[in-house]
Order: C-alpha cells, then sequence, then structure tokens
C-alpha cells in the first residue's frame, strides 16, 4: 500500500509549531514527575512490606502519595488533550492547502491530508505515544570500562538474535512507496523459513489496515532496548557525518540522514541532518530523533 504525500510545514505558521513543542515538553515534565510519584509509592510499598507491619504513618503517606499521583495524571492527560487539539487544528489546516510536493523525507512521509477529525486525533495521540516510548527507554548505567549490552543504543544485536512478538523494528516492505524502512511490530518468527512477519504499526494501531508483511532477517532491524549514557559510553554513541536511518519527526518511516550532533545527557536527542534535495546543501535543518529511533545506515537489499 501506498504512503500519502505530505505537504512540507507552512513555515507561516510557525508561531503553531512553537505552542506544539512547548506542550510536547510540558507532556514529558508531568510524565517525569508522575513517575517520581510512582517510584515513591513502590518504595514506600515494598519498605512497609519487608517490616511486615503497617503503621498509620505510612497510611498516612501513601495516601498522599496516591492523591498526588492521580492529580498528576490528570494533568498530563490535560496537557495531552491540549496537544492533540493543536495537532487536530494544524493538520485540518495543512489539509485545506493546496498539495505542493518533493522528493525529500517531509514530501514522502506516511500521512493522509484528508484525515476526518477522529482520525486525525487518533494519530496525533499516537505520534505522541511513540515519542514517550522513546524518552522512557531505560539508560545502560554499567560502568564505563565495562561493554554495555546488545541493543544498547549503537551496540547491534548478536548475529543469531531473533525478535520476539511484540518487538518494534525497522521494516523494510515490497508495498511502501520510495522504499523507504517503516516501523513496524514483529507479529512471529518462522525458524524453518528463516523470515518474520511483521505489521505496519501505524496501520495497526489506526485499525485500517492489519495486513502483515513477510519479509526475510536482513529485512528486519530491532530496535535499541537501552539508551547509551553520554557521560560513561559517549564514544559509543553516533559521531558527527555518520550515516544512520532515523525516524522523520511526526511519522513512522525512516530516512537516511547524516548526524550532526550526538547526545550530551542521557535526556538529550540526537540532532540529525535529514538528506533532502529541496534544500541547496542537499540535506534539512538539524531536527531532534532519540536514539531508540536511530539506527546504523543499511542498504535496500532485497533478499
Amino acid at each position: 500500500m501506498g504512503r500519502k504525500i505530505k505537504n512540507r510545514p507552512d513555515h507561516g505558521g510557525k508561531n503553531q509549531y512553537q505552542e506544539l513543542n512547548v506542550l510536547l515538553h510540558q507532556i514529558q515534565d508531568q510524565r517525569l514527575r508522575s513517575g517520581q510519584t510512582l517510584n515513591s509509592i513502590s518504595k514506600l510499598y515494598d519498605k512497609n512490606s519487608l517490616e511486615q507491619r503497617s503503621f498509620p504513618s505510612y497510611k498516612t503517606k501513601l495516601k498522599s502519595l496516591i492523591s498526588n499521583s492521580m492529580c498528576e495524571t490528570q494533568q498530563e492527560i490535560e496537557i495531552i488533550q491540549k496537544a492533540l487539539n493543536k495537532i487536530s487544528k494544524m493538520e485540518n489546516k495543512t489539509a485545506a492547502q493546496p498539495s505542493t510536493s518533493h522528493s525529500g523525507p517531509a514530501s514522502s512521509a506516511r500521512q493522509t491530508t484528508t484525515q476526518q477529525p477522529r482520525k486525525t486525533m487518533r494519530r496525533g495521540f499516537f505520534m505522541t505515544l511513540l515519542q514517550q516510548k522513546a524518552n522512557q527507554l531505560p539508560t545502560w548505567n554499567g560502568p564505563k570500562s565495562e561493554t554495555p549490552a546488545a541493543l544498547t543504543g549503537t551496540v547491534p544485536a548478536d548475529s543469531n538474535y531473533i525478535c520476539t512478538p511484540g518487538d518494534d523494528v525497522a521494516a523494510l516492505c515490497d508495498d511502501v512507496a520510495d522504499d523507504n524502512w517503516i516501523l513496524a511490530e514483529v507479529y512471529l518468527y518462522n525458524s524453518n523459513s528463516n523470515k518474520y512477519q511483521v505489521k505496519d504499526i501505524e496501520e495497526d494501531e489506526s485499525g485500517e489496515n492489519s495486513d502483515k508483511h513477510t519479509l526475510s532477517r536482513r529485512r528486519v532491524i530491532p530496535l535499541p532496548l537501552r539508551k547509551l549514557n553520554p557521560a560513561t559510553h559517549g564514544h559509543l554513541l553516533f559521531q558527527p557525518k555518520h550515516k544512520v536511518l532515523a525516524l522523520y519527526p511526526q511519522t513512522t518511516c525512516f530516512y537516511p540522514a547524516t548526524i550532526h550532533k550526538p547526545p550530551e545527557t542521557e535526556q538529550d536527542d540526537y540532532q540529525v541532518m535529514f538528506y533532502d534535495n529541496y534544500y541547496a546543501e542537499g540535506y534539512a535543518p538539524p531536527l531532534p530523533v532519540p536514539q531508540r529511533y536511530v539506527l546504523d545506515f543499511k542498504d535496500k537489499k532485497r533478499k
């Protein structure tokens, strides 16, 4: 199934993109606060279980933490709703504009410009979930002298590694426009044929198409399971000018890009420049992409 053409964002709507960026950062900050509260609840519960006694102070503190957690969750829901409303308005505005496509990542992103409001809201929320999934990826915190486990940042999987059902991967499918690598979910692995069945993660979430793609192992790239810590293993991160496959923001397609700047802290993203002949330099200005969605470049070998 081909991918729809996406218009390049209208620079006249720059303020809207800035407002959306602020909301997305607020969602991330609120999620971190909520996580800290949940972590406190877990620690308090574990401590009480070990002592095998329930003190009045424990009940009071637990009740307070649960109340705080409920409030923080509600605040996060409200911010997410604001962001979804903003995305819906922006996409509806884009849909009303005439198509001006060109060859490059932004023009071939998998996004329909004639979505109904409900579908637009669903897709916007789905994009937010993908970002949160990347933000919640655990960090490898082993000592500097220790080599991180496979699938930690740039550390590849072992040659005999087999993805399990439910794993997210980059997949090269025959029926994808422009031969793009797409974000997909492993459905099963057939050890007899040595092939995977995967589902397009966007089609699966939208409920519009649940077709499965049968692919050889070389056309499936597992995503990192952990992030590298720049403070201890920064030398293992992709360095400037390294060629990669990176998930273009607000899409579910991986495109060729080059590293502009690696992360400096655990919370930072890569800054990557996507190849794009729309620009005289041959690539677009740097965009942030989480470690989870930046992979070593792989040629398109159809086997």
